[in-house]
C-alpha cells in the first residue's frame, strides 16, 4: 500500500463522495485503488476492511453485501435482531444434508494425511486467495 491512510478512512471517504450506498466489491476496488494496492496486497487485506466495517459504528451493511453510512439510515431501517439470526442459522443448518459434504471430507482426510497435488503449498495459497475474495463478490 502506497499512502498512510486506514482502508477504514478510505472506505468513508468513498461513501461520502459517492453519496449513496456501495455494492462491497465495488467499495473495495475504490478503497484498493485509493491506497495503490497490489494485486497481491488486494487479495491479503479483504477481510481486514470487511471486518473493520462490521465493527465500526459510522458502516452499516444493507441487503445483499451493500454498505452505507450508518448517518445516512434510522435505526429501525438497519437494526437486526439477533434472535432473527439464530433463526435463520438453524434453519440453515437443518437444510443441509450430510451426504452433500462426503467430498468435502475425503478432502480433509487427504489433508490431514500429509497428502498434497501437484500445487503444492503455493497453490493452495492461491485457491485460498481466491475462494476469498469470491466470498466478498469480487470475481478475478
Amino acid at each position: 500500500m502506497k499512502k498512510n491512510k486506514s482502508m477504514r478512512d478510505c472506505a468513508f471517504d468513498e461513501l461520502t463522495t459517492a453519496s449513496r450506498s456501495l455494492p462491497f466489491a465495488e467499495l473495495y476496488a475504490l478503497v484498493a485503488n485509493d491506497l495503490e494496492m497490489t494485486e497481491e496486497e488486494k487479495a491479503a487485506h479483504i477481510g481486514a476492511l470487511y471486518t473493520d466495517l462490521t465493527l465500526d459504528g459510522r458502516f452499516v451493511t444493507l441487503d445483499g453485501n451493500v454498505w452505507d453510512l450508518r448517518s445516512r439510515h434510522t435505526y429501525d431501517k438497519v437494526h437486526i435482531s439477533v434472535a432473527d439470526i439464530y433463526e435463520q442459522a438453524e434453519a440453515d443448518q437443518a437444510d443441509v444434508d450430510p451426504e452433500d459434504n462426503e467430498g468435502d471430507e475425503l478432502a480433509e482426510q487427504a489433508g490431514e494425511n500429509g497428502e498434497e497435488g501437484e500445487g503444492g503449498e503455493e497453490e493452495e495459497e492461491t485457491e485460498r486467495g481466491a475462494a476469498s475474495l469470491e466470498s466478498f463478490g469480487i470475481n478475478e
